[in-house]
């Protein structure tokens, strides 16, 4: 990752071609380097240093309007308005063509200009009159990241006036946000009065109630359609005895390894395809009524669905999209309807997201520009984190891998994390109860320098059938789940 220093002293060396032309070569790492970019006494001087810099290389219209100098910008932008360093900020917003941001960074300007208490509730109009004019460009919705900063604001004024002891401009501030004649004008208070509860809800873990899980009718046609048919239809196939020409302690031991194979690797006549399709006969559905046990605890989750702004689920290890499925039956169950979510699907083995992929189309999910793929966390567009309402990163038995590099990943989580600091954000694990395959999880928790008591933390039996209504007796699994909250 490129430090501060060492990009402030390249800026120092290049003219406006090359800047242009090295921010565009390292566009990722410099998000990275913002991203991660804490505010502090130097960290200040170096991208004031910056700004002056790219101030005095007098700029054509075309060259200031490029991509790269726009989120060069942008990205100086936000540190000063994290830093409250409101001269800088304000000359960022001069410079910045594209208006959703520069409207942002206005509103906040303009009750950083208040120099009295009493300035909060007579210009709280000309506020949101501001603010609102950063919703849309007429393409995209910004409308979550704007009630973020009405919901900043409003804590902060809040807590300004309790602190100087000014009680009845507090009563008056607070009745400003449920002004009928304010609330008719600016749809945008209306909208938080409505989503306000993503910010203040109180986190209810579940209590957890004894069931035998099977498919639901949505998750036993999907099954069917989507890997049962296959394996029944093969001409090698002598069901339930021999799969694909293979018995089935063959299938767990030597092909799917316990669900530990190289995936991308074909075992003899079978394809990848084939070896995943095993897969998911074997394990993917036991991991299915694991992750759906997970979510009906952490009830939480569903407060967003169908709200301002979109759950960002991040998948590592998502295998055939296992709990990105068990979100879209659970959602399903409580709504009805379709559901409506970003689904990230993260997993080393091409063969994997290929068929998570192919799992996530289907009758309920809308997977129209919904779903994004990628072989490792590290290779996220932070871009499409725009519009998070809340951040889910799901680990389901990803810590039993003895490829998982642990450290690596604690990076990139703090990363997206980082991406988004205002958004609910949480992780969501999984995994066997054997201490030997849950070393890594402890060690990632470390590299997280997560010393919280988790929301949960339990080993629960989850018992099912994969047959609904089946009169068998179900399988039993022990299961240890925690649900880490990261401030």
């Amino acid at each position: 990752m490129i430090g501060l220093q060492e990009f402030h002293d390249t800026i120092l060396q290049v003219n406006v071609v090359e800047l242009i032309s090295y921010i565009k070569d390292n566009r990722n790492p410099l998000k990275l380097l913002f991203i991660n970019l804490e505010v502090n006494q130097d960290n200040s001087a170096f991208t004031e240093r910056i700004l002056v810099f790219i101030n005095s290389m007098q700029l054509s219209n075309e060259q200031k309007g490029s991509d790269e100098i726009q989120f060069l910008f942008k990205e100086l932008g936000l540190y000063f308005m994290r830093a409250n360093v409101f001269g800088s900020a304000l000359n960022c917003s001069n410079n910045i063509k594209e208006h959703i941001f520069k409207n942002r960074l206005k509103a906040w300007m303009h009750y950083k200009m208040y120099r009295k208490v009493e300035s909060h509730c007579k210009l709280f109009d000309k506020y949101l009159k501001k603010l609102s004019t950063a919703i849309t460009n007429g393409v995209e919705d910004y409308e979550n990241d704007v009630l973020r900063d009405l919901h900043v604001y409003y804590e902060q004024t809040v807590s300004l006036m309790e602190e100087k002891n000014r009680e009845a401009e507090l009563v008056a501030f607070k009745a400003l946000f449920e002004d009928v004649g304010l609330v008719e004008e600016y749809p945008l208070l209306a909208s938080y009065q409505e989503n306000k509860y993503q910010f203040t809800a109180t986190i209810e873990i579940g209590e957890e109630i004894p069931k035998i899980y099977e498919p639901s009718d949505f998750t036993d046609d999907l099954f069917e359609e989507k890997f049962l048919r296959y394996i029944k239809a093969h001409p090698d196939t002598r069901w339930h005895e021999i799969l694909l020409g293979y018995r089935q302690f063959i299938v767990r031991r030597e092909i799917i390894k316990f669900g530990q194979a190289h995936f991308d690797d074909p075992y003899r006549n079978l394809s990848a395809n084939d070896v995943v399709k095993l897969y998911s006969y074997f394990n993917m559905r036991k991991h299915y009524y694991s992750s759906l046990h997970l979510l009906e605890r952490f009830r939480h989750i569903a407060d967003f669905h169908g709200t301002n702004g979109r759950i960002k689920f991040i998948d590592v290890g998502c295998g055939p999209a296992t709990s990105g499925i068990a979100l879209v039956d659970y959602l399903h169950t409580i709504n009805g309807g379709t559901v409506s979510f970003d689904y990230f699907g993260v997993d080393h083995y091409r063969s994997m997201r290929q068929e998570a992929e192919y799992m996530m189309q289907n009758v309920v999910y809308e997977n129209t520009d919904s779903t994004f793929f990628m072989q490792s966390l590290g290779d996220i567009d932070f871009e499409c984190l725009e519009n998070a309402n809340s951040i889910f990163i799901n680990t389901c038995y990803l810590f039993a891998s003895d490829n998982l590099n642990e450290e690596k990943l604690a990076v990139e989580v703090l990363n997206v994390k980082r991406s988004k600091r205002d958004v609910p954000f949480y992780i969501l694990f999984q995994n066997t109860t054997d201490p030997a395959k849950n070393v890594k999880y402890e060690n990632f928790k470390r590299h997280l320098n997560y010393d919280e008591k988790p929301l949960l933390r339990v080993n629960s039996w989850i018992r099912y059938n994969n047959r609904r209504n089946s009169l068998y007796m179900p399988t039993e699994e022990l299961v240890y789940f925690e649900i880490l909250k990261i401030e």
